[in-house]
């Protein structure tokens, strides 16, 4: 409890320190006492301190103590005020207390004990006031919250009478929103609710309400939208939140409390969203459409390219003519994961990009690297700087492709931005953990560098550090360091950079390898799995020259009996013919008859080849989750360019598997 402060007001000092001793021995902590002998002197006082009691005597110079009590009561009409006399009179005690005094006591009579009862009824009162002040302050905040809640929310709020079909209480935002003006309401009116429907939901209206009435519980919220007409004859749309707000006595809902929003913004957004996912859609089917035709196109040629060199790295060449032979299988390899990327980059960015794991030489690849860079690096004088440290292992395992694709962007983004001087490549054993390692690899260059406020963007999707001008022309989609930050998460890495404008930059990647054999540093190009295939007869469905030249040659050495068709119809006429296969290839895109279509007539026209497996060549990534290509089911898919281990893998796998059925 706060200590209670007191102004005394007396003329007499004996009686004074008398009154003061008592109440120091009352049982109230006690505060500031303060002593006034005259009562203009009180006044004053009063006027800049407010005591938490005032003891008053009766009998004052110039005054009595009746009027005094009335002036203190008209500056603070509940400030407690004890009067005090040197003689008990009843009479006078009445007055007193008529005028507003909290006490009344003769001085012989005052005593500690006392003054603590008093002390006590007084914090009581004074508690009781603070709580019924308290009360009134919250009350009149929440009525006038209320009231503003309901006179300025944007949102409409009434309760109408569902029996009479009258307005109870509204806020008035529905005539704002239906156009209507002060002098145009008339809210009396028992028609005003059916007039402001919409004509085609007068019977929804209807309907909706006799369910209110009939069906509700007190606890329902139920939901309803309409039409109402605006002053203008427009059609305005609102969305109602309804509860039941009083029943008549047959325990029917009488009155319904109720919110509603205009929503004819929203309506009118639903139907340009509507059209706008139409768009979309169309837009899709042309993304999709134009991908799977330059996936096919690009690929197509890859697939000769990659095939025919495969074939040549399995005869004897000599060594530099070998060398140029790898380096070929290389660059197409490579391209080909970067054209995956470009195809796949929805997938990229949804984190379901798939990686491979298999053992490479780190060295190797690296100068295959550094090989495919020297002429652009030499075209700008620029010294390519190549640092492989002696206790980086050589031997690794993991995906080779994807380091290969982060670090051409890197290398390939260092030289572009580079006018002179130099890019290094640096590798450095980060960490050693027995079986596996952390590899750092730095590529720093001393180009145009990147501002610091740059460095927190340049990994995001279409976002480059430095805009074309006609002084520095880049180009470039920038796509680049999004792709190989992406990858790097993938493959458990992190990659981080650190430039300033005009003095370069450092890109670092660290990635998690495991460690591969003994090796002497020569990897060998993987030679076709040494199948037979003899004794068995291959139909296949192909109209590129190159790919019909791969698949002759690649059958032919498997030992198979084999016929190649340039389209489906060949493909059909062939079966026609009454000749046993034991595997039909077929390519999907081909021109006269392609091979949807011909696996179609296939399993409608030739039942006795319903066990036989097909499986379907395409160059398209996205083929086999087209509806139209799924619902042929092909027995397997081969994407092109492939590699001359999976086509055999995956024949070999199918006719083995039909040799089990039988």
């Amino acid at each position: 409890m706060t200590p209670l402060t007191i102004l005394l007001v007396e003329d007499d000092d004996i009686d004074a320190m008398n009154l003061i001793r008592a109440i120091k021995k009352s049982q109230v902590e006690i505060g500031d006492i303060q002593v006034c002998k005259y009562a203009e002197d009180a006044i004053l006082k009063l006027e800049s301190w407010t005591p938490g009691c005032v003891f008053l005597d009766y009998q004052l110079p110039k005054t009595n103590g009746l009027e005094l009590l009335k002036k203190v009561k008209r500056m603070s009409p509940k400030l407690p005020v004890i009067v005090l006399t040197s003689q008990g009179d009843e009479r006078l005690a009445v007055e007193m207390m008529k005028a507003g005094a909290t006490d009344y006591f003769p001085k012989s009579e005052v005593n500690a004990e006392k003054l603590s009862k008093s002390f006590h009824t007084i914090s009581q009162m004074q508690e009781m006031e603070k709580g019924r002040e308290q009360a009134r302050t919250e009350l009149a905040e929440k009525e006038e919250f209320i009231n503003k809640i309901a006179l300025l929310s944007p949102n409409i709020i009434y309760v109408i009478d569902i029996e009479k079909w009258t307005n109870i209480f509204h806020n008035k935002q529905i005539w704002k929103i239906l156009g209507y003006s002060e002098e145009d309401i008339q809210t009396d009116t028992t028609n005003g609710l059916t007039q402001i429907i919409n004509n085609q939901d007068q019977l929804t209206f209807r309907r909706h309400y006799h369910h209110m009435r009939n069906f509700v519980k007190d606890e329902d919220v139920v939901e309803k939208e309409f039409r109402l007409k605006h002053k203008d004859g427009s059609e305005v749309w609102i969305i109602t939140r309804e509860v039941p707000f009083k029943r008549g006595e047959e325990g029917l809902v009488q009155e319904v409390l109720g919110t509603a929003i205009d929503i004819t913004s929203r309506k009118l957004a639903e139907k340009e969203l509507i059209q706008a996912k139409k768009d979309a859609e169309a837009a899709t089917r042309i993304k999709s459409d134009f991908l799977s035709t330059m996936s096919h196109e690009i690929r197509t040629p890859m697939n000769g390219i990659i095939g025919f060199t495969d074939l040549l790295l399995t005869s004897d060449f000599d060594a530099e003519d070998r060398e140029y032979l790898k380096m070929i299988k290389y660059s197409a390899d490579n391209l080909m994961v970067i054209l995956n990327d470009v195809l796949d980059f929805s997938k990229i960015e949804a984190g379901k990009f798939g990686l491979e794991n298999f053992e490479f030489d780190l060295k190797e690849k690296l100068d295959y690297l550094l090989k495919t860079f020297e002429i652009r690096a030499k075209e700008k004088s620029i010294n390519l700087e190549f640092q492989f440290d002696d206790n980086v292992p050589h031997m690794l395992m993991g995906d080779a492709y994807r380091l290969n694709q982060i670090l051409v962007n890197l290398v390939g983004n260092a030289i572009k931005f580079t006018e002179d001087g130099f890019v290094r490549i640096a590798v450095h054993l980060h960490e050693d953990y027995g079986s596996n390692v952390d590899i750092r690899i730095e590529v720093t260059d001393s180009g145009i560098g990147i501002s610091e406020d740059k460095l927190n963007v340049i990994f995001e999707s279409f976002s480059q550090a430095h805009t074309n001008d006609a002084k520095h022309h880049f180009g470039g989609t920038g796509l680049g360091l999004s792709i190989t930050r992406t990858i790097t998460e993938l493959m458990k890495g992190s990659i981080s950079a650190k430039s300033k404008l005009g003095e370069g930059a450092t890109f670092t990647v660290i990635l998690n390898f495991g460690k591969g054999g003994n090796s002497n540093g020569q990897e060998n190009v993987k030679a076709p799995v040494n199948l037979s295939l003899k004794g068995y007869n291959i139909l296949a469905a192909e109209d590129i020259l190159a790919n019909q030249v791969l698949l002759r040659q690649l059958l032919k050495r498997w030992g198979a009996d084999f016929v190649i068709c340039p389209n489906g119809a060949d493909a059909l006429d062939r079966l026609a013919q009454g000749d046993d296969y034991d595997l039909i290839l077929m390519d999907i895109q081909m021109p006269v008859m392609d091979g949807i279509t011909a696996m179609k007539k296939i399993q409608s026209d030739f039942p006795r080849y319903a066990k036989v497996p097909v499986i379907a060549f395409t160059a398209d990534t996205f083929a086999q989750k087209t509806p139209e290509i799924a619902s042929c089911n092909f027995t397997d898919f081969i994407t092109k360019p492939f590699k001359a281990e999976v086509l055999i893998e995956t024949i070999s796998k199918h006719l083995f598997a039909k040799e089990d059925i039988y």
